[in-house]
């Protein structure tokens, strides 16, 4: 049933995954938003995996300060929508893969792009999108992998049944609705939910007062090899809901990892 270029590209992974887990990620379609530090290393990674389907979404193009982390970030694609440059970088993987791109996501068209997803990954720090795709995932029984760029490696679980997103992040917006709440109050809850992750114990301490004025301008420190870690473990979770491999972390709590000292962190809930 599979091309030979599939077969050739996957076939590494059989010993790992059986044939019949393989057959189930090239049948899966994941629903991506956020191709950057995060998003664009978990996009190859599914490819890599096999995954048959990919909706990606971001409005962004790459530009310089992108090029300390971002993947599919170089001085040629600058300037470009990271939508088009990670369609090629994929599609030179697996030329078979379908993807379908967006530029945009707002309350018109999240469900059209979770629309036959089986499973949505939140690598988008924006906190209206967050909003809205959380809320569309939980509505449409969709599982959302939520992580973030901190200096820990983590990722957690929404399921339909779990605390919603902004249950755990105990966002004012809980109940109104999304056109009740301005843009400026979106920008203060990007804040307010970084914050929240102070719950996670030493966190603080990798944030001396330099990051913290940089963070509260919007200018999120971030370092390639931790931003690639949590991707990693992300994708890494997404592939295990797909092959029901263990219970996932659910949200309130994070699946965590501090490699600096090779310790799980604690956490509050």
């Amino acid at each position: 049933m599979w091309s030979e270029s599939y077969h050739q590209m996957i076939d590494r992974n059989i010993g790992i995954l059986t044939e019949a887990q393989q057959e189930s990620l090239k049948g899966s379609t994941i629903a991506l938003f956020g191709l950057g530090g995060l998003g664009g290393v978990i996009a190859e990674i599914f490819t890599r995996a096999g995954i048959g389907g990919l909706k990606i979404v971001d409005y962004d193009k790459f530009e310089p300060t992108n090029l300390n982390r971002q993947i599919f970030s170089f001085q040629d694609t600058l300037g470009r929508w990271k939508t088009d440059v990670t369609e090629e970088f994929l599609k030179k993987i697996n030329p078979e893969i379908k993807i379908e791109k967006y530029n945009v996501i707002d309350q018109s068209n999240v469900d059209q792009i979770l629309n036959n997803s089986k499973i949505a990954v939140l690598a988008i720090d924006s906190a209206k999108p967050c909003v809205i795709i959380s809320r569309a995932a939980k509505r449409l029984g969709i599982p959302l992998v939520e992580g973030w760029a901190i200096p820990y490696g983590n990722s957690r679980v929404f399921m339909p049944d779990s605390p919603s997103l902004e249950e755990v992040y105990d966002m004012p917006t809980l109940g109104k609705d999304i056109a009740d709440i301005s843009d400026e109050d979106f920008k203060a809850l990007k804040i307010y939910m970084l914050a929240n992750l102070k719950k996670i114990d030493g966190v603080e301490k990798f944030y001396p007062p330099l990051a913290i004025e940089r963070i509260q301008k919007g200018q999120i420190p971030s370092f390639a090899p931790i931003v690639w870690l949590t991707a990693v473990l992300m994708a890494l979770e997404t592939l295990r809901i797909l092959l029901k491999w263990g219970e996932p972390i659910l949200a309130p709590r994070f699946s965590l990892y501090n490699p600096f000292d090779n310790t799980i962190p604690r956490q509050e809930v």
